[in-house]
């Protein structure tokens, strides 16, 4: 029976029924499955898989694979040859399964882990829809739209490395590109079609998905397919619209924009490869809308690897206690005269490296600390136009670091002058300092030393300059 809603958390998740389209649940619902990702130049923690968060974990997992295609386990065979080598212990396997399927099933459901055939592939319910435009138009809508457009979004976010600024509008991203549109020779369309809508038509992610869709059940599936086609940028933006500050330089950006220019660039493509002759694509789609959001059935073979995973883990559980054991009991002598003390930020690598540091010198001391040394600051390099958050991003800092009356002068590589931006003579400095700089490159592989752009970086909060500390109160605007 058709619902016209399934109530999910107190939050409706549209079903295969005739509800009419509503854009702002569906940005909204994108905006809960993106990646929250932000520049990079913050410090990075995030859970790809935070939408599914308020499951349990092998439920949370398996839902994430059925709708977005994930691979979330290791393949069946590759646990398989764990056990064969003893990395998954055959007591600890059995015991696996007699608590999870009692003791009588033991010998069936040791023989359905480690020989029974299945089916193993796993399609997506992301991204169906959209494979129609492959399958039955002979088109690759992803090769003619993207290169475009992550040149056209990379150069609008730009935080300073561009030579030309890109042109801003008071409004955002697409009052930007109309601007452009306005005023340049040239277009970013290929067709007059498309950058009449943008121009003069009604921009609204309702009309144009008219256009390229058709139908409008199959409105809210589509935009999920095409932004979880790059959802490392559609997730960029939608982070930086809810938190501007994540750049430097800020910009006024928003998922509904790129969800307009993408949807004209699509038509543009079309327009372009099939002039007037295409129809839109629901009218050759055979297949009804689906709930991509609906439960996801617990499988036989999802049985097996929730088990096989649990042998894995426990596999190595008694031997990790046993070495945390026997290291409590050893005896540490401190170094009375240490050779020298060096601070490590914690990470999968610091350990062992420090580990091996202190095996190699016994008399040195190491330490492990957070990579913000646990003060949240900001840093501001001598000259530095902006200052960087330096400490992981929930946090806010309450001091401001500003490095001033630097004593050294840091060197610069000749390649890198501003002088390369003009014609003649960045022609010439390429010729000449470029197949030096490749030649430098070749040989970096047998001599690798250290470039003016790293000895530079090293070269902050060092003698050679002063720093000043200030707290919130008496930052400057």
């Amino acid at each position: 029976m058709d619902k016209k809603y399934i109530m999910v958390e107190s939050n409706p998740v549209y079903g295969l029924s005739n509800v009419p389209f509503d854009e702002k649940h569906v940005l909204h619902e994108l905006k809960h499955y993106l990646p929250s990702q932000t520049p990079l130049k913050d410090f990075i923690h995030h859970n790809s898989l935070h939408a599914f968060q308020n499951l349990k974990f092998y439920e949370a997992i398996f839902k994430a694979s059925k709708i977005f295609g994930y691979q979330v386990t290791l393949q069946l065979n590759e646990y398989r040859e764990l056990y064969k080598i003893g990395r998954i212990k055959d007591s600890i396997l059995d015991r696996i399964i007699a608590e999870n399927k009692g003791r009588e099933n033991l010998l069936k459901w040791k023989g359905n882990l480690l020989s029974k055939e299945y089916e193993a592939s796993n399609t997506s319910r992301i991204g169906l829809l959209r494979g129609n435009w492959k399958s039955r138009y002979k088109i690759d809508l992803d090769s003619y739209v993207h290169p475009l457009l992550f040149r056209i979004l990379s150069s609008y976010l730009d935080q300073g490395i561009s030579i030309w600024n890109f042109s801003m509008a008071t409004e955002g991203f697409l009052s930007s590109i109309k601007e452009l549109e306005k005023n340049s020779f040239t277009s970013f369309f290929k067709t007059t079609s498309a950058k009449q809508l943008l121009l003069n038509g009604n921009c609204e992610i309702k009309d144009l998905l008219k256009i390229v869709v058709g139908d409008e059940a199959y409105y809210e599936q589509y935009l999920f397919d095409q932004q979880f086609s790059h959802q490392g940028w559609s997730g960029m933006v939608s982070a930086i619209e809810d938190q501007p500050q994540s750049l430097l330089d800020q910009k006024q950006i928003s998922l509904h924009d790129l969800i307009v220019f993408e949807l004209l660039l699509e038509i543009d493509a079309l327009n372009f490869q099939f002039g007037k002759k295409w129809k839109p694509l629901s009218a050759r789609v055979n297949s009804k809308p689906i709930d991509l959001f609906s439960d996801v059935p617990s499988t036989e073979l999802n049985e097996v690897f929730t088990i096989l995973q649990e042998a894995f883990e426990w596999s190595y559980y008694d031997e990790v206690l046993a070495g945390i054991s026997i290291e409590k009991k050893r005896k540490h002598s401190e170094p009375i005269n240490k050779s020298f003390q060096a601070m490590f930020c914690i990470d999968e690598r610091e350990c062992s490296l420090r580990r091996h540091i202190e095996k190699t010198d016994p008399n040195c001391e190491t330490f492990g600390t957070p990579g913000f040394f646990a003060v949240e600051f900001y840093f501001q390099p001598e000259n530095g136009k902006f200052y960087d958050k330096l400490c992981p991003a929930p946090v806010t800092p309450n001091y401001l670091i500003k490095e001033f009356n630097v004593k050294e002068k840091r060197e610069h590589e000749l390649l890198y002058t501003n002088k390369t931006h003009t014609f003649f003579l960045g022609t010439l400095i390429s010729l000449t300092l470029g197949f030096w700089a490749g030649i430098r490159l070749f040989m970096n592989v047998f001599r690798p030393k250290m470039s003016p752009a790293i000895s530079n970086a090293f070269m902050h909060m060092t003698k050679d300059s002063q720093l000043i500390v200030e707290n919130k109160a008496s930052w400057c605007s």
